[in-house]
């Protein structure tokens, strides 16, 4: 808890300038309340708490004219603050957060000190909760960017996980432009004051424009700041245009179906589909007994033969469906079960797919 202060109206000024633990309201209506009477504040303070949330005890402390009425409205809050004076020209009073309010670290709190008809008035110049900046001054300047970082992150070997982190002005909206195949805006959250954090995850067969720089914003109320950064991606091992051209057989694993095949290599159907009727069906009409028999009269022992041996000697094989990276499909046929399965990043080497 702070010790009462004692300013002049232009000392008050001046502290707003340079950061005070409070903030008086502006010259020309302070002006007015001094001028038919002594009425002032000399100091205003809460005690800040870890985490702004339901059940979180915000305590006020505010130090002015004695023998005067003050009330505190939070920006968020569904009620309002009564200050008790708990000694001459000192006034305290909690609140605590409901589930009901809005409040945010960063909410104002404005003050009214009142006796008789008059008033005088000020802002709290702290946030509400540690670690956050003074409401006033992230709203009064200017936003500013002071880096932006682009890493790959840890634990997404096959794929290109882009983590985006931009350091600048807490409390506003930050984002980063990709440029590639696929443009966009990525927004960004505001994980630790001033430090904003997004991941983006490339889409298969997408790419980022790695020549290009990267340009970041930081929106604060109705200003925004820029920066770009010819840079960014130095040292990122990432897939860029040129290398995803040039490999011409990169491909992703679209399915994989097992099926059955006849003595002559001719696929009879699926594995569940009963394939042996339609293998019946296809070669010898509808596939009753009656029909085989006519037909075996006709073509003769030999065919017959033929057709029973091919059949004995059906096998299973498994073909692997793949698109191409240059929009093609290719299939690939194995003996034995794959060790692959849709959405695999592969290469074509020869009659076989060996994983990216």
């Amino acid at each position: 808890m702070k010790h009462p202060m004692k300013f002049s109206a232009a000392a008050l000024a001046c502290a707003l300038a340079v950061g005070s633990p409070f903030v008086a309201e502006p010259a020309q209506a302070q002006t007015r309340a001094t001028a038919t009477s002594t009425l002032r504040v000399t100091g205003f303070d809460v005690e800040q708490v870890d985490r702004v949330e339901p059940g979180a005890e915000l305590n006020f402390t505010l130090w002015g004219t004695p023998g005067a009425a003050v009330v505190l409205q939070i920006d968020g809050g569904r009620r309002t603050v009564r200050l008790d004076e708990t000694t001459a020209g000192r006034y305290q009073g909690s609140y605590v957060v409901s589930r009901g309010d809005r409040i945010v670290p960063e909410s104002r709190v404005h003050a009214n000190l009142r006796r008789d008809n008059r008033v005088a008035t000020a802002t709290l110049g702290e946030a509400l909760q540690s670690g956050w900046p003074s409401p006033v001054a992230a709203s009064s300047g200017i936003p500013e960017i002071q880096s932006v970082k682009v890493t790959r992150e840890a634990g997404r070997p096959r794929v290109d996980a882009l983590r985006y982190t931009v350091y600048g002005t807490p409390g506003g909206q930050a984002s980063v432009r990709l440029q590639g195949s696929q443009p966009r805006n990525i927004v960004l959250d505001e994980v630790r004051p001033g430090e904003y954090q997004g991941t983006y995850v490339l889409p298969q067969g997408a790419w980022v424009d790695t020549n290009q720089p990267l340009v970041a914003q930081l929106r604060l109320g109705n200003r925004t700041a820029s920066n770009t950064v010819a840079d960014a991606y130095a040292g990122l091992r990432l897939m860029a245009r040129a290398d995803r051209d040039s490999c011409r057989d990169c491909a992703t694993v679209q399915a994989v179906n097992e099926v059955v095949v006849d003595g002559d290599g001719r696929v009879l159907g699926t594995v569940a589909g009963g394939v042996l009727g339609a293998v019946v069906g296809s070669q010898f009409g509808k596939g009753d007994g009656r029909t085989a028999a006519g037909v075996a009269g006709a073509v003769g022992g030999a065919l017959l033969g033929r057709e029973i041996q091919k059949r004995h000697n059906q096998r299973t094989q498994y073909e692997v469906v793949v698109r191409m990276d240059d929009g093609t499909q290719r299939t690939v046929v194995y003996a034995e079960p794959p060790n692959l399965r849709v959405g695999d990043p592969v290469r074509l080497s020869g009659e076989t797919l060996e994983r990216r």
